[in-house]
């Protein structure tokens, strides 16, 4: 029992008064809430002395109620029925669902602010803090996959710190496809857009964009009412692949499969007697030159050669 504890004295005062006559129920109930206090902190007071941490409570669980009212803030947690799952405040616009989302706390170093729902790519980091910076995603091609990021969850003013999804709900922002001229549908599957910077489409984009799969429209709706699921997914390239050897690939390579070194390795086809390679992009010319005569196929054709021009096939 801690000692000059003014709510223990209150609690003694009020039992010299009521002692001297019959204690009437508001004298009793207003005695209890005074004990009881005095007994919470004296625990209170017993757990920090165990521990040595201040505000330290030992429990053995901890039991939320199913339903609400449930009002989010920073700093609380609560049940959420409808996900299944703890909610956590992180501050007052962003709520984690544990177990079911991940996030980065990051820097908006764009230069201009980012809202909700806008693909982010990293940037960099803010000096010996631990924390990455980021930008709107630019998904053309100039900018290779690795860099790309996830989604904003929140709006982030520039030079500000803000909540990125890299898997996860976000929510709360135009889901309709009509900032992009496009219509989306629940179940729609939508990329990093390679023509708008920090925006989205639904049409699949073709090399040398990013083809990146990152999320699937949740909720198909204007104005602040739409949601989509991300799963960040930065794709492949085929000469970052483990069994691959290209390095510095030119027009006309293909990939030839190395037994020694158990890898495929970018390489030029061989010219041989009479024969001429030309290696342009996207293209292999393979002609014959300088000689005349006739050739036996394997098939048993008789290919007739006349100055290096393939004359008949027989």
């Amino acid at each position: 029992m801690a000692q000059n504890d003014p709510e223990l004295t209150k609690a003694i005062e009020q039992l010299f008064t009521v002692v001297g006559g019959a204690p009437v129920p508001a004298d009793i109930a207003a005695l209890t809430i005074l004990i009881e206090n005095n007994a919470y902190d004296a625990g209170v007071a017993n757990n920090k002395a165990e521990s040595y941490q201040p505000n330290f409570q030992k429990l053995d669980y901890v039991d939320f109620n199913r339903i609400g009212p449930h009002v989010p803030a920073a700093r609380r947690m609560q049940w959420n029925d409808d996900d299944g799952t703890i909610d956590v405040g992180l501050n007052a616009d962003v709520v984690l669902q544990v177990g079911q989302e991940m996030q980065f706390y990051a820097k908006n170093t764009s230069g201009g602010a980012i809202d909700n729902g806008s693909p982010v790519m990293f940037t960099g980091t803010v000096g010996a803090s631990g924390k990455l910076t980021f930008s709107k995603a630019v998904a053309d091609g100039s900018i290779t996959s690795l860099y790309m990021m996830g989604v904003a969850t929140e709006d982030i003013p520039n030079n500000g710190f803000g909540y990125i999804t890299s898997f996860g709900k976000v929510r709360g922002f135009d889901t309709s496809g009509a900032p992009y001229s496009e219509t989306w549908v629940d179940g729609d599957i939508i990329y990093f857009s390679p023509t708008v910077a920090g925006g989205w489409t639904n049409v699949l984009p073709v090399a040398p964009n990013l083809d990146l799969p990152v999320a699937v429209v949740l909720n198909a709706a204007t104005g602040g009412s739409g949601s989509i699921f991300v799963r960040m997914n930065t794709g492949q390239y085929l000469t970052s692949l483990h069994d691959v050897e290209a390095l510095s690939p030119s027009n006309g390579m293909v990939l030839i499969y190395d037994a020694a070194q158990t890898r495929w390795e970018a390489n030029t086809i061989t010219a041989g007697a009479n024969i001429v390679i030309t290696n342009t992009a996207g293209n292999i010319l393979v002609a014959t030159t300088g000689a005349s005569g006739s050739f036996t196929a394997a098939s048993g054709e008789t290919i007739t050669v006349i100055s290096g021009i393939i004359t008949s096939i027989v």
